[in-house]
């Protein structure tokens, strides 16, 4: 997966420099030239350079070429940033857990972050929105919108601003139907790591509780499934008709199982909210996690310790999604940068008893 996020080293200098500054060490104003400040810090000039990037992006220095690197005197705010949200209340949607990660960072570079629903703003002529976003002279808009078809109207609202905009959690297609910046989850390697991690324990029999193919389509899921070596028959892919109806879900899990020749070893989640049926299900038909199944979840975000047993699920840093989608806005902002490709962000794997008796827990990332 691609990383995009900004390297420790990186982070520390960064860190250092911006304490510095708000604590008067550079009393003349001036920073020292990058090769003595650079040996000051112990650190290479490259590593220097990115640190002094982001400082000079959030406003706590100013470089000027030729003259050397500025305190900035006058920081004041550099301006306010839109985040549309989404009307959903969702204990697993992951915009509940990308929100402060973006107001945290939008409060480090010193900006404005005002929200504003998605519905709200449809309420109206669409040129009246388009002049009220234009009134309001933002940076730029993060959108927590996604699975767009491409006639929405709510993307000829935002193309006719001329502002960057940033889907912070959507899928690929995404970027190809809006023309919008996206960061997203590499849904593939997701699966193909959930999958190889069940196989890696031994589990060959492994089911699936999916969802309108949302996150893979049925071909590709048993195309990962013969590459890994797993077991192939379709049997084993249970098909939800609802993402939150719990009776539905219940039903679906029933369906999955009663047609099974032979139980599955394990069972590959899409969401935390499947793996709670799931659990109430085994539960109910006396089938122990994980010694007779083991249970994988995709999402994190229900309090996985708390269960009984703990449940195992690859997970993402939703706080650190939102800290990025804001820098990266800033920094297509200053570039005079509409759009760029999609970016993949990374995801984890914390392992816990669902997937393994109980000993230590252990989380793994790809990146």
């Amino acid at each position: 997966m691609t990383k995009i996020r900004t390297a420790p080293k990186t982070d520390s200098i960064y860190s250092l420099l911006k304490r510095q500054i708000e604590d008067g060490a550079f009393s003349s104003g001036v920073l020292p030239v990058e090769p003595e400040l650079a040996a000051r810090l112990q650190v290479s000039r490259k590593t220097l350079r990115s640190a002094l990037a982001r400082l000079a992006l959030e406003n706590y220095i100013v470089r000027v070429k030729g003259e050397g690197t500025f305190v900035n005197r006058e920081r004041e705010a550099k301006g306010r940033i839109l985040v549309l949200v989404q009307d959903m209340e969702d204990v697993t949607n992951p915009a509940r857990y990308i929100l402060p990660g973006i107001q945290h960072e939008a409060e480090a570079m010193n900006l404005e972050m005002e929200t504003c629903s998605t519905l709200s703003l449809l309420a109206g002529p669409p040129d009246l929105a388009v002049r009220r976003i234009l009134r309001k002279k933002y940076c730029g808009i993060l959108s927590m919108d996604s699975n767009f078809f491409g006639g929405e109207p709510i993307l000829g609202i935002l193309k006719k601003t001329g502002l960057p905009v940033i889907l912070p959690h959507a899928l690929r297609r995404d970027s190809e139907i809006t023309g919008f910046a996206v960061l997203g989850t590499d849904y593939w390697q997701v699966m193909s790591d959930g999958l190889r991690y069940l196989a890696g324990l031994g589990h060959r029999r492994v089911a699936y509780l999916s969802f309108r193919e949302f996150r893979i389509s049925r071909t590709g899921y048993f195309q990962l499934l013969s590459e890994i070596g797993l077991d192939g028959s379709p049997e084993l892919y249970g098909e939800v008709s609802s993402f939150r109806d719990h009776d539905a879900v219940m039903a679906s899990i029933d369906q999955l199982f009663a047609g099974l020749r032979k139980k599955p070893d394990a069972v590959f989640c899409f969401s935390d909210y499947f793996a709670l049926c799931l659990y109430e299900y085994l539960n109910r038909h006396d089938l122990r996690i994980p010694d007779d199944v083991a249970v994988l979840s995709i999402g994190g975000m229900i309090g996985c310790d708390f269960l009984s047993p703990p449940l195992s699920a690859i997970w993402f840093d939703c706080a650190g999604i939102g800290r990025t989608a804001v820098r990266t806005l800033m920094e297509m902002r200053s570039k005079n940068e509409i759009t760029r490709p999609f970016a993949a962000t990374p995801h984890y794997l914390t392992e816990r008893e669902s997937t393994r008796k109980p000993e230590t827990k252990e989380t793994r990332r790809w990146a």
